[in-house]
């Protein structure tokens, strides 16, 4: 990542926290400095359910868990409704791949998407795993007759450590680290083929990526979660960002709905990825413990 890109993104990134942290520390001296607050403040018992009042996360437990001194676990299932727009390359030969989010049914070939998440106190250990089967087809302009399609197998697993860095009642903010494992195999191959031959690779990288979790509480069963991170390592250019509505409809069940926006940049030995990937995400989460 060149000097000017990380300069936007850390900009970027400073701007955000700034944005939300502000207007919360703001509004918290207020309530410390309110009449009203400093009286009800008194009673410890209206304190805890003031806390307990924050709303339910995709990622992490409740403010109950986070002084219990137990682990918890949680597990998210999700669907990940994408448009992919980029080239992909193997062995020096490459295409370009425009999938929109409506054609993702017609191109989908299979997909296991989840998250499981064990946390402790103020530390959670997310393992986010995804894994999609996709083809697009396109033609050859100098060779009408002729059609290029291209198959992507990717495995992408993020296992990574949270901190709990700011807790009140108004806002968390989570710092996050560590690797994104890809794996990403591509087949091209050309219709009608020419002596039954194809190109296919599957390379192996892995990206060191750090950032951030916003949790906004909207009340005791709802909550919005706004994350990102970036980074590199086999890939020059590693990030992504995206937002989630959570609304808690059981004790053990969490209803999310939200965008993912996720994009790498991956050159070596003729193999390419430079691809983004961005569209609607839904899931839901159980709490085992």
């Amino acid at each position: 990542m060149n000097s000017y890109c990380k300069t936007c993104l850390l900009t970027f990134t400073g701007s955000l926290a700034l944005a939300l942290c502000v207007p919360a520390i703001a509004q918290q001296s207020a309530d410390l400095t309110s009449p009203d607050q400093t009286e009800s403040a008194t009673t410890p018992q209206q304190a805890t359910a003031a806390q307990s009042s924050s709303g339910p996360s995709s990622f992490a437990g409740s403010d109950a868990d986070l002084t219990d001194k137990k682990w918890h676990y949680y597990a998210t299932g999700y669907l990940w409704i994408p448009g992919i727009h980029g080239t992909v390359g193997v062995r020096g030969f490459d295409t370009s791949v425009h999938v929109t989010a409506g054609e993702i049914f017609s191109n989908f070939k299979g997909g296991l998407l989840g998250v499981f998440t064990p946390t402790y106190g103020r530390f959670s250990a997310p393992v986010d795993f995804m894994w999609m089967r996709l083809q697009d087809s396109k033609a050859i302009p100098f060779a009408p007759a002729y059609s290029v399609q291209a198959t992507l197998n990717f495995s992408v697993v993020t296992p990574k450590v949270n901190y709990l860095i700011v807790n009140n009642p108004k806002i968390k903010i989570y710092g996050t680290a560590g690797p994104r494992i890809w794996h990403v195999g591509t087949t091209l191959d050309l219709t009608p083929t020419i002596l039954g031959k194809n190109l296919s690779n599957g390379p192996t990288w892995v990206d060191f990526v750090a950032g951030s979790r916003f949790n906004l509480p909207l009340g005791s069963k709802a909550s919005v979660d706004i994350l990102g991170d970036a980074g590199e390592g086999g890939a020059t250019l590693d990030y992504q960002v995206g937002g989630l509505l959570n609304f808690q409809v059981k004790p053990k069940w969490t209803l999310q709905g939200g965008w993912r926006y996720l994009t790498v940049h991956y050159g070596n030995n003729g193999n390419i990825l430079n691809a983004s990937i961005q569209g609607i995400v839904v899931g839901a989460t159980y709490k085992f413990k």
